[in-house]
């Protein structure tokens, strides 16, 4: 049997607000998609679940060190059969963007709207169910480039979402990559569910994974810190007159992003969106632009 660990917050609505606790949890190492975070009338509740108890104790351990405001930090374990029943229980087909309709795997036989494109995913996991404004951010953006591009790179992709998307969108050749062995798995799952298959799909850490060409399409959502520390890598996979898509950005972190990626040469911003507490970024990458710092 299976167990599952869920870090448990709980704060009042005069506790720390659910922006500061969740960038708190990204800039601890959290991937925004794996916080599922529930409003009630007596306060909040965020959670994040792990296969090993000693990576929740590590999450707990470092939260409680940060002595949030009016939040109470616990650790509880799940079979993961209940885990997952709790999960289905809440989840419902959607619109991810205004063309694609995303069905659940266990609601297969779900109609899709007429005129729309469906997209079966597997959501047994948090991560990358498309439900949290980084992913569908990075979606609408793709979808916006329709037929404008035929490469395309998923950087930190997760169960494979944007790259769906992309698919969908005119790409004929797609390559990604996450640092979760896990997420390539589910990733690999889910192309399979929509009959797709990525041209490369594996595992690597965007620091050193080796790439081995340029893309007219690049998206990346990844925590903040990541971005700008790796900022010279992903600016250079995009091809001159390519676009770049970055999310997973904390409002409160988007100046600090627009500065870094503002020192890349040959990178105009093309759009921004903000939502409730995160927002994305579009640029181009000029086509008289020569490599960032960071050479492929």
């Amino acid at each position: 049997m299976k167990i599952l660990h869920e870090v448990c917050l709980r704060s009042g609505h005069d506790g720390s607000s659910r922006e500061m606790i969740q960038a708190c949890l990204v800039l601890l190492g959290v991937l925004p998609e794996n916080i599922i975070a529930e409003e009630g009338r007596a306060g909040r509740k965020m959670s994040v679940f792990f296969p090993l108890v000693a990576s929740a104790r590590r999450l707990a351990r470092s939260l409680r060190a940060l002595k949030l405001k009016g939040v109470a930090i616990s650790i509880r374990m799940h079979r993961q059969v209940d885990w997952e029943t709790r999960w289905k229980k809440g989840w419902k087909p959607f619109m991810l963007t205004p063309r694609i309709y995303v069905i659940p795997l266990f609601l297969s036989e779900a109609q899709c709207p007429s005129g729309k494109t469906p997209l079966y995913l597997e959501t047994t996991s948090a991560f990358g169910t498309g439900l949290h404004e980084t992913t569908r951010f990075s979606a609408g953006l793709i979808e916006g480039l329709t037929d404008t591009f035929k490469s395309f790179l998923d950087i930190g992709t997760g169960t494979g979402i944007l790259s769906i998307v992309a698919f969908r969108s005119g790409a004929r050749y797609v390559e990604a990559f996450d640092i979760d062995a896990g997420a390539v798995k589910a990733a690999r799952v889910n192309l399979k569910a929509n009959s797709l298959r990525c041209d490369v799909l594996k595992a690597g850490d965007v620091g050193e994974y080796g790439l081995q060409r340029t893309f007219d399409l690049v998206a990346a959502n990844l925590i903040t810190h990541d971005l700008v520390a790796f900022r010279q890598k992903i600016v250079a996979s995009v091809a001159p007159g390519g676009h770049l898509i970055i999310s997973g950005i904390a409002l409160k972190n988007m100046p600090l992003v627009k500065k870094a990626y503002g020192l890349s040469a040959g990178l105009e911003c093309v759009k921004i969106i903000k939502g409730k507490e995160w927002c994305a970024f579009l640029f181009r990458r000029s086509l008289t632009s020569g490599r960032d710092d960071g050479s492929l």
